[in-house]
C-alpha cells in the first residue's frame, strides 16, 4: 500500500475506502507513467491492465465527487446537467487536488531527494530550520593541577524558509471528465508534471545559487577536471561530514568525464552488455549517481548543467531544504464564463527551496 500525505487522509476522515481511491490513483499514476511514458516512479499492480484501471478510477472519480459535494446524480440526469452545478464543480477540483497533493510527493523525491529535503507545512505557517555548527571542539594540552581548559559553546542558528504560490491555469471540458471522454490521466499528469518540473527546477536553482554565490569556499570549487582534484573533493568533502562518504552526482554528460582516459593507459575490461555510463559505478571506492535531465520546455533546452559534478554526502544534513505549504487550491470559471463552454481551472500550490545546510560538498565545474 503507497502512503499517503497526512492532509489526504484527513480528508478522507479516516474512511478506509476513500484512502482505496487515493491509493488506488496513486498506482494508476504509477502504472501510466511506466506504460506511456516510459518513466518508472513506484510499484504498482501490474495483473490489472491500464484500460481497466482508467474505467475503475472513473468510477472512483465520480463517488468521490458525490462523497464531498453532496450531490448524488440522477440517473436520468445528463452528466453536462449535473457537471453545471456549483457543488459538483467545486468537489470534482478539490477532489482533484488531492490527486495532485497524494502523487507530488513521490514524483519529487524521485527527482531531487539526493539533494533536497522536503517538508509539509500547515497554511500561513513558515518552515523553521536549526542548524548545528558542524565543527568540532578543540583539543588542547593541559597540566595536571588545571582544572579546566579554554571553556567552548556551541550555538545554533535559525534559517526561515516563506513558501511561494505558484499557479498553473488549464482549461477543460468538465462534464467530458465526468463522462469518461477526455482522461483524467491525462489531466493529472500534466498537471503534476508541470508542478514536479517546477519543484525540480527550483531546487536545482537553489544548489547553483549557492555553488555560484560569493560565499561558497574556492577550496571547495574546482574549475577543469582531473582526477587528482576529483579525489581531493572527495577526501574533503568526506572528512568534514565527519567520516561521510561521499557521492559523486552530475548528468550523464558530466559523468562522461569520470569515465577512464584511454591516453593515460588505463584499461576496463567489462562484458558488452555493460557497456554504457553504468560501466564505472564507483570511482575509488565513492559512489556515482546519474542525476536526471528536465526539459527546460523551449528550444529542446535542459535543465540540469553539463558543465559541472557535485560531490555530496547524501547520508548527512541535506544541501536543499524544501517547504511545500498546505494543499492543492483550485478555483474555476463558472460554467458559462466562456463562449466556448470550456472552464479555466486554476491551481496554486505554494513551496520554496533554498540552501540551509551544515554539511559540506564539493563541485567541479568543466572549462
Amino acid at each position: 500500500m503507497n502512503k499517503l500525505p497526512l492532509n489526504i487522509v484527513q480528508f478522507a476522515s479516516g474512511n478506509t475506502d476513500v484512502l482505496a481511491k487515493y491509493e488506488g490513483m496513486k498506482d494508476y499514476y504509477f502504472h501510466y507513467m511506466s506504460e506511456v511514458a516510459g518513466k518508472k516512479l513506484g510499484a504498482y499492480d501490474s495483473s490489472v491492465s491500464l484500460a481497466e484501471k482508467e474505467a475503475k478510477m472513473h468510477k472512483a472519480l465520480l463517488s468521490e465527487i458525490t462523497r464531498v459535494s453532496g450531490q448524488a446524480k440522477p440517473e436520468t440526469m445528463e452528466y453536462s446537467v449535473w457537471a453545471s452545478s456549483p457543488m459538483v464543480k467545486w468537489a470534482t477540483f478539490a477532489v482533484v487536488g488531492m490527486m495532485i497533493d497524494a502523487i507530488i510527493p513521490d514524483t519529487i523525491v524521485k527527482n531531487i531527494g539526493i539533494y533536497a529535503d522536503i517538508k509539509s507545512i500547515p497554511f500561513g505557517q513558515t518552515l523553521e530550520i536549526d542548524i548545528a555548527p558542524n565543527s568540532l571542539f578543540t583539543v588542547s594540552e593541559g597540566a595536571n593541577s588545571q582544572r579546566h581548559a579554554f571553556v567552548q559553546k556551541q550555538f545554533k542558528t535559525t534559517k526561515t524558509i516563506v513558501p511561494v504560490n505558484h499557479v498553473v491555469t488549464v482549461e477543460v471540458a468538465l462534464y467530458k471528465v465526468l463522462c469518461g471522454e477526455e482522461s483524467l490521466a491525462e489531466f493529472v499528469r500534466k498537471a503534476v508534471i508541470a508542478m514536479e518540473t517546477q519543484m525540480t527546477g527550483d531546487a536545482y536553482d537553489a544548489l547553483n545559487t549557492l555553488i555560484d554565490g560569493g560565499s561558497f569556499p574556492e577550496e571547495l570549487k574546482k574549475t577543469g577536471y582531473s582526477v587528482e582534484d576529483l579525489i581531493d573533493l572527495c577526501q574533503i568533502t568526506e572528512a568534514y561530514n565527519q567520516g561521510n562518504k561521499p557521492t559523486i552526482i552530475g548528468t550523464t554528460k558530466a559523468l562522461y568525464h569520470v569515465l577512464p582516459d584511454s591516453a593515460k593507459g588505463y584499461r576496463v575490461v567489462t562484458n558488452s552488455e555493460a557497456a554504457g555510463i553504468q560501466l564505472i559505478r564507483n570511482f575509488f571506492d565513492y559512489d556515482i549517481m546519474v542525476l536526471p535531465q528536465v526539459a527546460t520546455g523551449r528550444n529542446f533546452g535542459l535543465k540540469m548543467k553539463d558543465d559541472r559534478i557535485y560531490v555530496m554526502s547524501t547520508g548527512v544534513d541535506k544541501i536543499i531544504k524544501g517547504a511545500v505549504e498546505g494543499q492543492t487550491l483550485t478555483n474555476t470559471d463558472d460554467t458559462y464564463a466562456n463562449a466556448n463552454l470550456v472552464q479555466k481551472a486554476t491551481m496554486n500550490k505554494r513551496w520554496a527551496f533554498e540552501a540551509v545546510t551544515n554539511a559540506t560538498m564539493g563541485c567541479m565545474i568543466f572549462e
